[in-house]
């Protein structure tokens, strides 16, 4: 376990996910603004289809970052080149099959299901189009993507995503000077970008890697029937995902129209923004947690996930508290207009958020032994039950917000059951699991969440007093954080990393 390369990329993580945070939410605000409520909606909600054929891709991104991880772990550089020639074969069919399906079987959902304005059709069937490009283009990445993650080169990683969210800033701003319809142009830009980072990926990993030679002749066809094996279980999973999160999406379009889906999307805005910061710093540990069970080092894996999962929480919240604390005057700040129910949905999403981020170190475990049937199985159930669940609630006439509130108690079920198989899994004590893990952020937590309860009833509402606000819940959040989250040991390794950081810096 390599301490130095984690702290290392996770601080290259940490910058890049702070500079595309503060771009990718100015962003949604200048795109909201020019496009309208309704074609913001409308992008959401086209967009959504798409990432239901989507889903076929999202397994074979984990198993390529698996079996590139599990190779890199045994040192053995054959497999690697072998995995990345596979992995890139697999994508291309990949986008070949979303390319046939979008092109038939959603385009006649588009045409027969999706509530859209008369007078905005074409547009959407513009950006609908356009949009299959632009996944084809992400799809085709994806293999050299997970390359340089497994080469732990976080740094090339950080700086493309950053060079993306600049570019999508200036589209937003493009936008405005459009020389034909906003939405159709502003989607057209959109995968002009995806094209340019697509190549960026190729051309780096080309020069940098010896492992991009392309010679899918040389794979054996055994290691086809692996990754695919893998990935199809973990298909089930992604199925669910994209069920959960586009099938209330279409629900709610059904049911309520194109604004209250630009309510979703600003949400889930908020929330990917918010999951930068756990998802980066997991970025850095995933590569290092599949390597340690393949060199059956698992005591050091456990330790691994455990911290993992404490400090994504930790970072989460962080950001997830003052945002439920302040919701309202942030998106007032935020958006020059609210859509209704924009506030109760960021709330929900933050919930989200903090068990998604204890989420994920558990399955970078699971996925690392390659035995994925069963918590797949069991989390695809309870994901794919909201659907049903949503719609008869809201066939009873059901407010939007019944969705999430669904949801949010679906996702607190399978993490329970999460932890559980994750356990027997690779043989650690669910009670190790409290006791450094859920026992830490209770302890942290709640002292924050009190203060934040406190202050929002006896402080009066003023532009000055809520940043004042704010910036207090935030140090409180620190302070209990460092000192009753996080171990005596982990407070003197963190207190290294920044004295040194600094120390460098001065140097």
């Amino acid at each position: 376990m390599n301490n130095k390369i984690i702290a290392k990329n996770t601080i290259f993580l940490y910058v890049r996910m702070l500079l595309i945070m503060l771009v990718s939410l100015y962003t949604s605000r200048v795109v909201l603004d020019s496009l309208g409520i309704d074609d913001f909606g409308i992008y959401n909600i086209v967009g959504g289809i798409i990432s239901l054929f989507a889903f076929i891709n999202g397994p074979m991104i984990e198993a390529t970052q698996r079996f590139l991880n599990f190779y890199m772990g045994r040192n053995d550089k054959e497999g690697v080149k072998n995995v990345f020639n596979a992995s890139l074969v697999i994508h291309i069919i990949i986008a070949l099959i979303i390319v046939f399906f979008a092109e038939t079987i959603g385009l006649w959902f588009l045409h027969e299901k999706i509530v859209i304005p008369e007078n905005r059709f074409f547009a959407a069937c513009c950006v609908y189009h356009i949009s299959i490009f632009s996944t084809v283009m992400m799809i085709l990445s994806y293999p050299y993507n997970a390359l340089i993650i497994a080469h732990e080169q976080m740094s090339i990683f950080a700086y493309i995503s950053i060079f993306e969210a600049l570019s999508k800033l200036l589209i937003a701003f493009l936008i405005l000077s459009s020389p034909c319809d906003r939405l159709v142009y502003y989607a057209l830009l959109i995968g002009i970008v995806h094209i340019i980072i697509t190549l960026m990926y190729f051309i780096y990993c080309n020069k940098k890697y010896k492992e991009t030679q392309i010679s899918f002749v040389s794979v054996p066809n055994s290691l086809y029937k692996d990754m695919l094996g893998f990935t199809s279980w973990n298909f089930l999973g992604n199925i669910a995902s994209v069920c959960l999160s586009q099938g209330t999406n279409i629900l709610l379009n059904i049911f309520f129209g194109p604004a209250v889906n630009a309510a979703k999307g600003i949400s889930v805005q908020v929330q990917n923004a918010v999951n930068q910061l756990s998802n980066n710093f997991q970025i850095a540990f995933k590569p290092q947690i599949i390597k340690s069970y393949s060199s059956n080092e698992l005591k050091a894996m456990h330790s691994l996930i455990f911290r993992a999962s404490k400090f994504s929480f930790f970072l989460t919240y962080l950001l997830a508290l003052p945002i439920m604390y302040k919701t309202y005057w942030i998106l007032s700040i935020w958006l020059k207009e609210v859509p209704c129910y924009t506030i109760a949905f960021v709330r929900y999403t933050m919930l989200f958020a903090l068990i998604q981020s204890l989420a994920t170190p558990l399955l970078t475990g699971s996925l690392a032994t390659g035995r994925v049937k069963k918590i797949m199985l069991y989390i695809a159930s309870f994901f794919i039950m909201v659907i049903p669940i949503s719609y008869i609630a809201l066939l009873f006439g059901g407010e939007p917000t019944i969705v999430f509130l669904i949801q949010l108690f679906m996702y607190f079920v399978a993490h329970i059951i999460r932890i559980i198989i994750v356990s027997k899994q690779i043989f650690f004590g669910i009670n190790d699991y409290c006791k450094d893990v859920i026992y830490p952020i209770i302890v942290a937590s709640i002292p924050s969440l009190v203060c934040a309860i406190i202050l929002n009833y006896y402080v009066e509402d003023s532009f000055v007093l809520n940043l004042l606000q704010l910036f207090l819940i935030s140090i409180l959040n620190i302070f209990f954080i460092y000192y009753l989250g996080i171990s005596k040991v982990e407070r003197h390794k963190i207190n290294q990393i920044v004295i040194n950081r600094i120390n460098n810096i001065i140097k």
